[in-house]
């Protein structure tokens, strides 16, 4: 019974918040890898050639967890979802709480320094807690971010493998992903949807190459 009033009551102290959905204050950063006529080498799996618009998000960096009496903030990275002028507003996913408490809504922190981070619930209600967090930004392929990649997959006698990748609001689209065989004994000049390498030397472990045109615009 204690419990529950300590909750009540403190339900009743905090104020009520309403969180901005208005983005992170994103900024488009175009990607394209390497430079033509640049000699690259590269291992399995790693991307040979990259075109496309990256998105600069603002991301709330939790580096210690935080166990509070009714919500509990793993360490981890939170993207911003929003801002006004008293608050950065973040995303929760992750976010545990005590079967008491309303369900969590997002994640605000001050503008001021040091403020503490608060969980604000489907109601409005908010509850914060001190905490070791950094404010940072991270590029991803999200919101109108969109990247197309070849990555090398290996070789097998005279053949190697090349990968295609398309991503889309931070997700692979897998309908435009495929694998294709290259013969280089026909030629060491290979291409796929517009980019283009020459082929210097390739093995099961790694690839140097020319870059001889990227994907169009």
């Amino acid at each position: 019974m204690k419990n529950l009033l300590a909750v009540v009551s403190m339900m009743m102290l905090v104020g009520c918040t309403s969180v901005a959905y208005n983005g992170g204050g994103n900024v488009v950063d175009r990607v394209s890898y390497p430079k033509v006529g640049e000699v690259v080498t590269a291992q399995v799996g790693d991307h040979l050639v990259e075109k496309g618009s990256l998105v600069k998000e603002g991301v709330l960096k939790v580096n210690q967890r935080v166990d509070g009496f009714l919500y509990d903030i793993p360490a981890q990275a939170y993207r911003q979802v929003g801002a006004d002028s008293e608050n950065d507003f973040y995303g929760s996913v992750g976010v545990t709480r005590n079967p008491l408490a309303d369900p969590v809504q997002a994640l605000a922190v001050a503008k001021e320094d040091d403020a503490q981070v608060c969980v604000i619930s489907t109601f409005g209600a908010s509850n914060c807690y001190n905490a070791n967090y950094d404010k940072t930004s991270r590029l991803s392929v999200s919101d109108d971010g969109f990247k197309q990649t070849l990555i090398y997959n290996g070789r097998v006698g005279d053949r190697i493998n090349i990968g295609y990748r398309e991503f889309s609001n931070n997700s692979a689209r897998p309908a435009f992903n495929n694998e294709v065989e290259y013969d280089l004994s026909s030629s060491h000049r290979i291409g796929y949807k517009g980019a283009s390498i020459e082929v210097l030397e390739a093995g099961n472990n790694s690839i140097t190459y020319r870059l001889i045109s990227n994907f169009p615009d």
